[in-house]
């Protein structure tokens, strides 16, 4: 009955411990999921604020191109270059503002997002802030921006928050460079009324009350809010928070109502700014914290606790009576019965006490005897145990510690054993790698299982090997490179194969880095567009050079290098120079000048010398950039911008005269048929005098005396003529005029139809002054030329530079003071059209004819020819329209320049 009791108390014990422990699991998982949502929740506040912020990067990213994009463009650097030329606002200067104002203009009017535009005002000021231009137009007088851009460096886009007149503008400035210095900056207003507003309410979620804006320095920008008294300290400052983490803020209002508030600082990327984003404590987290939840929680399970706790104490004090009674009968039983059997005990033991120790006594004997052996062999045993444990401890510690994988094989290829770096370098555990096989499980797939069969069998037979091998990771399928040392030795008396394994992946890596490297830097040694020559100061010799070095000095390596300190190649810079034997001091980093390849054969080069240490030794390197590409291409456009200032002043001279030119022509006119008039009426005034008079002999003595002194009849005979003359002059000064005015205005640098005849006209007409004294000039123009598609400009050049260099030949020929001609004729040659010019003067040597195309060549003394007349005339018709140019002469006799144009126009 009492057992019964006791079981049935055990399991009601058992039951409100399990209730106990599911209630306090039930406690303890709802507050660390309360805890968990409030972490994740504030994780999520976090990373939307970040993505917030992320966002506004990126706009302002994106606006900071938008200046990269403006300050790239063609206007701003054509306005400092026309201002670099001398143009002022009145001449020229006003045009480049203009075309500055219209590009703003048109990419403030393409900017928009959503329909907004993103900019309210661009303007482009010059470095003493002075506005040059902005979207709404040019300013007639010099103003200034309104603003003073601080010290920026050239190329960094720089933002700033600035507050006019209660409002917030976020003013976005760039330096601009012009020849590596500071010559403006432009200015980029944010439409910040519309933009920033429409972009900060696409961060709102639905529902939240919260308040997000912008801080810069000590300003705020909240487009979205009001932001309540106090607030301002909390945006400000950020505390003991850092960037980008969760704050808890309190703000205590007027009333002294106070409100937990959660604040993140989220700095914009690439910006001065930071978002600041703060919402309510309770709207992220709800109105109960965890620890409440969880004391109310507690607290029910003591109070159901507690009542099952009263229950069982109560059933427990009526078990413990119930048992009392039971066992005290049985106890009580029990002791009658052990009586009894102690007696008999009693009367067995004493008879077997006696036998017993007659038995003890001659075992102790024995015992004695047996135990001084075994103690003398236990002593020696341990003695011998000990040295080979501490032997076998020397080399498992040698066996696990050293830095190769080892195996221990049997005859047949079974692994017996492995130490601990091969278990690291595998990757396998030791049960594992006692299961596997080399060539199975540790090769690489598609190893050379023949070569591993010799390889074993050779060992086998007692040779120690040594191979590179491709080794594998079981688990993860990861080759590495392996070099593995066999042998066979001895252990316990049967053979073994020991095999060392040694990873050299590493090395095998940094070996192929090298060569890759070495092949790297050969080819940029020789496929580099430059010219490389080393030179070794210790030796005084050169020692190297590439193929572009070859190509540039017309001569094969082992030449070069054989002829270094010999032969001069002169490099003729701000000093001259042997190229291939450099002095080692007063030397320059980087020089340009000319290198004399032969004799009378130049190049424009660049010449970079640094030194550098070549297998521990210092060497000199020199890298010659052929740079007459560039050098023709800067002459080219030097003589362009030249031509362009010659035009634009001849063109305004002709305005000037033209106008005074025509007041004089008209006046002429209108004094000739006025005389004519006064003439005609003064004959009338005399026909009628000499009818009245012709009584009275003598009256008119005096009028006819006054007609012989002034010579009336010569007057009235020359004085038309005069007019005539007169009249003939202002209209060959017109024709002047009007041929400048076509010559410096031939066209917008784009290829267009063009009457060759007419040009040449108009080229003979401005040039008349280089060939008036030396030569009569003649024209035989085919009537019947096909307008030719072609650049205006560059063909005006080519007949200028061909007529001016006959008129010099002609009047270099000798000192006779004798006329030369110049003939110009063209004709139509199907899909060509034909220009000769043909001259009488000193001709040209027949050695010079294959230069005379040459950059710089020039037979003229010094002073006299740049050499760079026929070779623009070379570029033009060839390069430019597709043309040819030939040359014939004769020295002593004259020259012909033969022009062969296609009448469709160069080709595409």
């Amino acid at each position: 009955m009492g057992v019964r009791l006791f079981s049935r108390n055990k399991l009601a014990v058992g039951g409100i411990v399990l209730l106990a422990a599911f209630m306090a699991f039930i406690v303890w998982s709802n507050y660390r999921s309360q805890i968990e949502l409030r972490r994740t929740t504030i994780e999520q506040f976090e990373e939307y604020s970040a993505n917030e912020a992320s966002s506004l990067a990126h706009f302002f990213s994106e606006r900071k191109n938008d200046l990269d994009d403006l300050s790239a463009s063609r206007e701003l650097r054509a306005f400092f270059e026309n201002k670099a030329l001398g143009m002022t606002k009145e001449y020229g200067l006003w045009a480049s503002q203009v075309a500055i104002s219209e590009l703003l203009d048109r990419f403030v009017s393409k900017k928009d997002l959503g329909g907004k535009r993103i900019y309210r005002r661009i303007a482009f000021v010059d470095r003493y802030c002075e506005l040059l231009a902005d979207n709404w137009g040019v300013p007639d007088d010099p103003v200034r921006c309104g603003m003073d851009p601080p010290a920026l460096r050239p190329g960094t886009v720089n933002i700033l928050l600035e507050e006019r007149d209660g409002d917030m503008d976020f003013v976005l400035m760039l330096p601009y460079a012009f020849k590596g210095d500071r010559a403006g900056t432009l200015l980029a207003w944010l439409n910040t009324d519309e933009i920033l507003p429409a972009l900060m309410e696409d961060f709102r979620r639905p529902g939240e009350q919260g308040f997000c804006f912008l801080t810069y320095k000590d300003l705020v920008y909240s487009p979205l809010h009001v932001l309540p008294p106090g607030l301002l300290e909390l945006v400000t400052s950020h505390g003991s928070a850092g960037e980008g983490e969760v704050a808890r803020r309190k703000l205590v209002s007027d009333s002294g109502d106070s409100t937990d508030f959660f604040a993140v600082w989220s700095p914009v990327e690439g910006t001065p700014l930071t978002l600041v984003s703060l919402v309510p404590e309770k709207q992220v987290l709800g109105s109960m914290a965890p620890w409440k939840l969880l004391s109310y929680t507690v607290l029910l399970g003591l109070l159901l606790l507690g009542g099952s706790f009263a229950i069982l104490r109560v059933s427990t004090r009526n078990l413990i009576l119930n048992v009392q009674v039971a066992e005290a009968a049985k106890n009580s039983r029990r002791i009658e019965e052990k009586n009894r059997q102690l007696q008999a005990e009693v009367l067995a033991r004493m008879s077997a006490e006696d036998a017993l120790r007659k038995a003890n006594d001659e075992l102790e004997d024995r015992v004695m005897r047996r135990t001084r052996d075994l103690e003398d062999r236990t002593q020696a045993l341990s003695r011998e145990v000990a040295e080979r444990r501490e032997a076998e401890s020397v080399m498992r510690y040698i066996f696990n510690n050293t830095h190769d994988a080892i195996f221990i094989h049997a005859l047949d290829g079974t692994i017996l054993d492995v130490n601990e770096r091969m278990l690291e370098l595998y990757q396998v555990t030791r049960e594992e790698a006692l299961t596997y096989s080399i060539s199975e499980d540790f090769s690489a797939p598609g190893s050379d299982a023949s070569y591993l069969v010799e390889v074993w069998s050779r060992v086998i037979d007692g040779e120690e090997v040594s191979i590179d091998w491709v080794a594998r990771r079981p688990h993860d399928g990861h080759t590495f490179d392996v070099k593995a040392v066999l042998y066979r030795v001895e252990m316990g008396g049967e053979g073994v194969i020991f095999a060392s394994v040694h990873d050299i992946s590493e090395q095998k890596q940094r070996q192929i880095q090298q060569e890759e490297h070495q092949e790297f830097l050969n080819t940029i040694f020789e496929g580099i567009g430059a010219a490389i020559f080393v030179f070794d100061p210790e030796q005084g010799s050169t020692v190297d050079c590439n193929a572009v070095g070859e190509r540039m000095l017309s001569m094969e390596r082992q030449e070069i290098l054989s002829v270094s300190c010999r032969k001069k190649f002169i490099f003729e810079g701000e000093r001259h120079q042997d190229l291939l034997c450099p002095e080692l001091h007063d030397r320059k980093a980087y020089e340009e000048g000319l290198l004399a390849i032969s004799e009378g054969n130049k190049i424009p080069v660049s010449l970079h010398t640094f030194d550098m240490s070549i297998g521990g030794k210092a060497h000199l390197v020199q890298v010659v950039f052929d740079i007459g590409d560039r050098k023709t291409l800067e002459r080219k456009l030097n003589i362009a911008q030249k031509l362009e200032s010659l035009g634009q002043l001849a063109s305004g001279i002709a305005h000037e005269i033209n106008t005074p030119i025509q007041y004089v022509g008209d006046s002429i006119h209108f004094v000739k048929e006025a005389v004519s008039d006064l003439f005609e009426l003064i004959g009338l005034y005399e026909e009628t005098v000499q009818e009245k008079c012709a009584d009275t002999r003598g009256s008119d003595g005096a009028i006819v005396e006054f007609k012989d002194d002034m010579d009336y009849d010569f007057v009235v005979a020359e004085t038309p003529k005069a007019c005539d003359r007169a009249l003939e002059g202002v209209k060959r000064v017109a024709s002047i005029v009007l041929a400048m005015k076509n010559f410096s205005h031939p066209g917008d640098g784009e290829a267009k139809p063009v009457d060759i005849n007419n040009a040449i006209e108009n080229t003979i007409m401005v040039s008349r002054n280089e060939w008036k004294y030396a030569a009569e000039l003649e024209t035989s123009l085919a009537p019947d030329l096909p307008m030719v598609y072609c650049y205006p400009g560059g063909l005006n050049q080519v007949l200028l530079n061909i007529i001016i260099n006959a008129g010099h030949a002609i009047a270099d020929k000798d000192g006779s003071g004798e006329r030369g001609t110049i003939t110009i004729s063209t004709w139509s040659r199907g899909d060509f059209v034909e220009i000769r010019v043909t001259d009488s003067g000193c001709g040209i040597p027949k050695e010079n004819l294959t230069k005379v195309f040459d950059p710089f060549f020039t037979t003229k003394e010094v002073g006299k020819g740049t050499g760079q007349g026929l070779a623009i005339v070379h570029d033009i018709v060839v390069e430019k329209h597709g043309g040819t140019i030939d040359i014939e002469s004769e020295e002593g006799v004259g020259t012909t320049i033969i022009i062969k144009l296609p009448v469709n126009g160069p080709p595409e």
